[in-house]
């Protein structure tokens, strides 16, 4: 998602909101209370727009202000058919009473507005604040004893541009060098905004397990895959990029086979293709990512979309890394608000193979609900 459909879309879901407060009593239709909302609407979507010039402190000033303004308007969105339904209520009850109460049209608007605030501001805290560090263990009974131990971390759907600056991500490396891991890999989505490629990379380098081993994910490929790629190539004395293919990598002396599956887009660019097109696209994939692998030779898979992890583990794949999901970026009660995918974040295991999915490091859309940005550690143990 660009910078500019993100931003539309905000602006026309001001202006609903904007509509509704204006039919939701006297006091939000006072010329003070309207010139108080719209200056504000104004100032952070101005803010917003020069988010990419923005530097250090007021880089980070103006993130929190764009993503308290897209909590609190989303969860806004949410609480108009509620309201609005409370406000016919109000409308029929008051039209029976003989002494119409001269303060509800205070509160109601009030209250919407505190509660989007409140939940705005909640949300910042997830889409500004620095991740976690998700440690996992798994048991692969026929690993070999060389291997036994092998830390590898995930990071994907980092998303530099606008909300997430090479800056970060250079503190997820750091942190990930103080984990004293064996291998990163990078599950996709690494960049939304080209001219911040180049100091992108710059972070992966400061990586201390080398090389570090990237994908490609959706954001990637449309329509920016030939620069992304011709930039990942330039470095690949330090960060190899695979794409249906694989490479034998030797962590602790170990030989290590890791593949890495391309995103199955669209030639239209669309994102997502009818399950079976998606399926068939995979097969296809594997084929070539696969074409190298020995029988019985320890095998990582990468892939973005995590859906590939039945095939991997049919070809015997021990672990799969990806991301894709933000998690569902909204998880109320531990679940996530819409499970658009069978694997949306975590371990999952199937037989002696197993898939992490990452919940990323960054996002295109600021918007977290109990899915925090997160880095996530796998370590492999013998069964």
């Amino acid at each position: 998602m660009s910078l500019t459909f993100v931003f539309i879309r905000s602006v026309v879901l001001t202006l609903a909101v904007g509509l509704f407060l204006l039919s939701s009593g006297r006091a939000a239709r006072r010329p003070r209370a309207q010139v108080a909302f719209w200056s504000k609407a104004a100032l952070i979507h101005l803010v917003w727009w020069h988010l990419p010039d923005l530097e250090g402190i007021w880089s980070q000033a103006g993130r929190w202000l764009v993503s308290i303004w897209v909590g609190a308007l989303v969860t806004a969105v949410l609480l108009i058919v509620p309201f609005a339904l409370f406000l016919v209520v109000r409308w029929l009850l008051v039209r029976r009473s003989a002494s119409r109460p001269q303060t509800q049209g205070t509160y109601v608007p009030l209250v919407f507005v505190g509660l989007s605030v409140a939940v705005g501001i909640a949300v910042s805290v997830g889409t500004v604040g620095g991740p976690v560090v998700r440690e996992e263990v798994v048991h692969v009974s026929d690993l070999s004893e060389g291997l036994d131990g092998l830390r590898i971390a995930n990071i994907g759907d980092v998303h530099v541009g606008p909300f997430i600056k090479p800056a970060d991500l250079a503190a997820a490396v750091d942190l990930v060098n103080a984990r004293k891991v064996d291998l990163l890999a990078i599950t996709g989505d690494l960049i939304d905004d080209l001219d911040q490629l180049e100091p992108t990379l710059d972070a992966l380098e400061r990586s201390e397990a080398l090389p570090v081993l990237s994908i490609l994910g959706n954001h990637d490929k449309y329509p920016n895959e030939a620069a992304v790629v011709a930039a990942l190539k330039r470095r690949n004395r330090r960060i190899q990029v695979l794409i249906n293919s694989s490479i034998l990598v030797h962590p602790r002396g170990i030989p290590l086979r890791v593949a890495g599956v391309d995103y199955p887009l669209a030639a239209d660019g669309r994102h997502m293709l009818p399950r079976d097109e998606q399926d068939a696209a995979m097969l296809r994939f594997a084929g070539l990512a696969f074409a190298q692998a020995a029988p019985g030779e320890p095998l990582v898979v990468l892939s973005h979309h995590p859906e590939f992890f039945p095939i991997a583990s049919a070809r015997g794949a021990m672990l799969t890394l990806s991301s894709h999901t933000h998690g569902g970026q909204v998880r109320l009660f531990g679940r996530p608000l819409i499970a658009a995918y069978d694997y949306m974040h975590g371990i999952y295991r199937e037989g002696n193979s197993y898939l992490d999915v990452n919940s990323g490091l960054g996002h295109w859309l600021p918007l977290r609900i109990g899915v925090p940005r997160e880095i996530s550690i796998v370590t492999l143990r013998r069964g």
